[in-house]
């Protein structure tokens, strides 16, 4: 196994339980998100990655420099990682994407192609930020951990498993959950998806009698 990777979406903000869209907007933690933080950092810690690369926005980046700094490795952050721009939906409570002119998921034209808002960003767009960044990624070997947003995390399987822009947005990752891939250095396997930061720490640390190729790579580990 040549890499593995862990995709960890944000701890919880006020975006989350009041249903808006917060997009770029460098939005805070609720409290409940705060105690999510600590469990989060845990999480990435008991993985023991190489390296991590985290979204700009504080509500992923605090997350990811903690664990960093317990594990004692740098952080990149990465704009690739960013959340989608929602242009004039941003701040808009997400009822007002189905009522309104302006509708999320963006629509598509006949050929498929997205229609965004004023000032977002197209899926495509987001799109080529996951070619990207899985570009860089397939190289690699070792344990990489990202830290990213809910709309990131699903374009970033629409990229990896070519889902039509129609259907990606039902996949949906919970705060502070991850999805887990192995990558050979050419394509990505899923081996897990909403995975909650103790079960991270648990197929992070202990053996499992049905992972039979030990795809979490706990057998090779210093601590095992």
């Amino acid at each position: 196994m040549r890499q593995r990777i862990l995709v960890m979406r944000h701890p919880e903000t006020p975006a989350n339980t009041e249903h808006f869209f917060s997009g770029r907007r460098d939005v805070p933690l609720t409290s409940r998100g705060e105690r999510q933080r600590e469990r989060g950092v845990d999480a990435l810690v008991a993985f023991g990655p190489e390296r991590i690369w985290c979204s700009p926005l504080s509500r992923c980046r605090n997350l990811a420099e903690e664990a960093g700094e317990r594990l004692g490795i740098p952080v990149r952050v990465d704009d690739d990682l960013v959340e989608l721009d929602f242009g004039e939906l941003e701040g808009t409570r997400f009822e007002a994407s189905n009522s309104g002119p302006t509708q999320f998921p963006w629509p598509l034209d006949e050929y498929g192609h997205s229609l965004p808002a004023p000032g977002a960003e197209s899926f495509e767009h987001a799109t080529a930020r996951a070619n990207h960044l899985m570009d860089e990624l397939r190289p690699l070997a070792g344990r990489t951990a990202l830290v990213t947003h809910g709309g990131f995390s699903r374009i970033l399987i629409a990229a990896m498993y070519d889902v039509p822009y129609d259907r990606f947005w039902n996949v949906h990752l919970a705060n502070v959950c991850s999805a887990y891939y192995t990558c050979n250095g050419k394509s990505f396997y899923l081996g897990g998806f909403n995975l909650t930061p103790d079960e991270v720490i648990e197929r992070s640390t202990k053996p499992n009698p049905y992972d039979l190729r030990d795809i979490w790579g706990v057998s090779e580990r210093k601590d095992a």
